[in-house]
């Protein structure tokens, strides 16, 4: 199976102070949406730019600069934390109205073992992790959320190392800040 990852999104952006990395420049998409509740949602989606030249733009744009930016998902190899590894970026004269956010993964399931299941004002969820093996990077593991009870029936007869395909959208958790993929269809 060959492993998809694709990831699109607009959003503001949001300047970080860190130097984790000194071979990137790291930053946040400040992605807004209206919810379910009638509120509007901020999430703040974590980005790293590798390209030089794409550094030295960013570098230069005011915070809250509209942008669209796509790239894959990739997980930090010390931390495990989620972010976009941007290879394409548009600066654009205002968000669209409404702002895009989409992710398409394939790969094989990861089973959490460790808290699995939760709950917030979304409702209940359960974790797991789609697993992508990638000659360069070794594994990366990108943690998904599945809300929707009929795709939880489906995630649970699946087992590890079974393949998935999932689609959905990049989130932040709005307790830890934690990011993560929000699942809107799943397939084996």
């Amino acid at each position: 199976m060959n492993d998809l990852n694709e990831a699109e999104l607009t959003g503001l952006i949001h300047h970080l102070n860190r130097k984790k990395n000194p071979d990137c420049f790291e930053f946040s998409v400040r992605h807004e949406n209206l919810w379910t509740d009638g509120l509007t949602r901020k999430d703040f989606l974590n980005a790293r730019a590798f390209d030089k030249d794409m550094q030295e733009i960013l570098k230069t744009l005011d915070e809250n600069t509209p942008i669209r930016v796509s790239g894959i998902l990739q997980s930090s190899k010390g931390s495990g934390e989620l972010y976009l590894a941007v290879n394409e970026l548009q600066v654009l004269n205002e968000l669209p109205d409404v702002p895009e956010n989409h992710v398409t993964l394939s790969g094989y399931v990861h089973v959490i073992k460790a808290q699995n299941q939760g709950e917030n004002g979304n409702g209940k969820y359960t974790r797991f992790a789609v697993r992508q093996d990638d000659a360069e990077r070794g594994r990366d593991f990108i943690v998904v959320r599945v809300y929707d009870e009929n795709l939880r029936d489906l995630l649970s007869g699946l087992n590890d190392d079974d393949p998935v395909k999932v689609i959905g959208s990049l989130r932040s958790s709005r307790g830890s800040g934690e990011n993560y993929v929000r699942c809107m269809e799943l397939a084996k």
